[in-house]
């Protein structure tokens, strides 16, 4: 039985269900929280992730439970939340944040295959620091043969996000919008090689402007 069609009921307005918009969001992290229910508990774990437009991509050893889940279709739901800043009110009550999420449900299975998990491991570094690719030792047989990786095929997803000050205004204190920029710090060395040119892009890219 598929997933039904999911539906934001509060505050509606602020939903999308533009699988274009999915895919930016997805696209700009690379951390995410995987739901699952196992012997009638609930569970949330975070895990790094990589995707496709089709997919979602994670791995992990063959004996982690929420690999073993994913690998044998279990449904699971992902989260990816982005904080984009403080929407302060007069009023205690009406505080909030500003936000964009990704609700994603889906069943995944394994890959086997060793070119694609290849693939996927290749996807994830250039997700996390593009030209590391380039710069890094590729996995032999046996330790592609040693992890698993699995696949989520995306069923079904929303998007919700809040921007702007605060719904209710009052001039009796200050009111405005604090906002959450991520940057990147400067590399931090842990042996005798100099800083390849690929980070200090990187790093420059990711300062707030």
């Amino acid at each position: 039985m598929g997933f039904r069609r999911v539906k934001v009921t509060r505050y509606s307005e602020r939903a999308s269900y533009d699988k274009n918009e999915l895919m930016r969001i997805l696209n700009r992290n690379f951390v995410c929280h995987v739901g699952f229910i196992d012997n009638n508990e609930p569970y949330v774990i975070p895990m790094l992730y990589v995707n496709d437009d089709q997919y979602i991509y994670m791995h992990g050893s063959p004996d982690s439970r929420l690999i073993k889940i994913i690998g044998n279709g279990s449904p699971i739901v992902i989260a990816v939340t982005e904080v984009h800043g403080i929407a302060l009110s007069s009023n205690l009550c009406n505080n909030s944040i500003n936000y964009e999420s990704a609700i994603v449900y889906g069943r995944g299975s394994f890959i086997n295959d060793l070119s694609e998990k290849l693939r996927v491991f290749q996807l994830i570094i250039n997700r996390l620091v593009p030209g590391r690719l380039n710069d890094t030792e590729l996995p032999t047989t046996n330790e592609l043969e040693s992890v698993a990786v699995v696949k989520i095929r995306i069923e079904d997803f929303a998007i919700k996000r809040r921007v702007g000050g605060p719904i209710v205004s009052s001039d009796r204190h200050w009111e405005g919008i604090i906002p959450i920029i991520v940057n990147y710090g400067m590399p931090i060395g842990t042996n005798n090689k100099p800083i390849p040119k690929y980070l200090m892009d990187l790093v420059t890219s990711r300062k707030p402007t």
